[in-house]
């Protein structure tokens, strides 16, 4: 795994895209998705995994109700047409009547909570996009 991303304003662009980039996605299998939104990812984890990868992981905010759910998402970025190739994409935690979502006031404990679980979520949603050259 490579470094960890640095605070630059590509960085800072590259999670403000994933607000509607992630959503759009969601939306061509998950119908619900065309009527939410995500305001902002919050990593908890940011590296590079390769040449133009990158894994991230954290909490997202959800605009409708302000609620925070778990995000995975690990791409790859077309070097040529500055694009994405390849996404894969795990949101929210599944709950008894849907996708669990967490109050954001309490937005550092469950950042916290997710320390080291990204692997033994029971994501509710999962995607993936395109094609990992």
């Amino acid at each position: 795994m490579g470094p960890p991303f640095e605070e630059t304003e590509d960085c800072r662009r590259l999670l403000s895209a994933f607000n509607y980039f992630i959503p759009e996605v969601l939306a061509e299998i998950h119908p619900e998705w065309k009527s939410d939104a995500l305001d902002d990812l919050i990593p908890l984890v940011a590296k590079r995994t390769g040449d133009r990868e990158a894994v991230l992981f954290g909490l997202s905010w959800l605009i409708r109700d302000q609620t925070v759910v778990p995000t995975y998402v690990q791409l790859q970025i077309d070097p040529d047409l500055d694009r994405v190739n390849w996404l894969e994409c795990r949101i929210g935690e599944r709950g008894p009547q849907g996708m669990l979502r967490r109050p954001g006031n309490s937005f550092d404990r469950q950042l916290y909570r997710l320390q080291g679980r990204e692997d033994l979520i029971d994501w509710a949603y999962q995607v993936t996009f395109g094609e990992k050259k």
